[in-house]
């Protein structure tokens, strides 16, 4: 597939889904859930805002910088896992 090819069919793949995202809308306020977390709710989005954030495992402490790639095609935790995978664990 090539490039010019590749671009069309995401291109109409957001196409598409800008067209039902009404409809996801619709059904996303008719499931709400009034749950108290205590926790800051979380704005629901197709596209998430770059998400940055550390954690802290014993004495090493992992900064993680997490950024929407249009075109990737693994998941955020998905890459995380693989990066921290060493040669045992395979």
């Amino acid at each position: 597939m090539t490039a010019e090819e590749r671009t069309s069919k995401i291109e109409d793949y957001i196409a598409k889904l800008d067209a039902e995202w009404p409809e996801v809308e619709k059904i996303m306020a008719s499931h709400e859930l009034d749950l108290d977390t205590g926790r800051e709710p979380l704005f629901l989005c197709r596209i998430p805002p770059d998400m940055d954030f550390t954690i802290k495992d014993g004495h090493t402490e992992y900064e993680v910088v997490g950024h929407f790639a249009p075109d990737g095609d693994e998941f955020l935790l998905e890459q995380i896992s693989r990066k921290l995978r060493t040669a045992d664990d395979d």
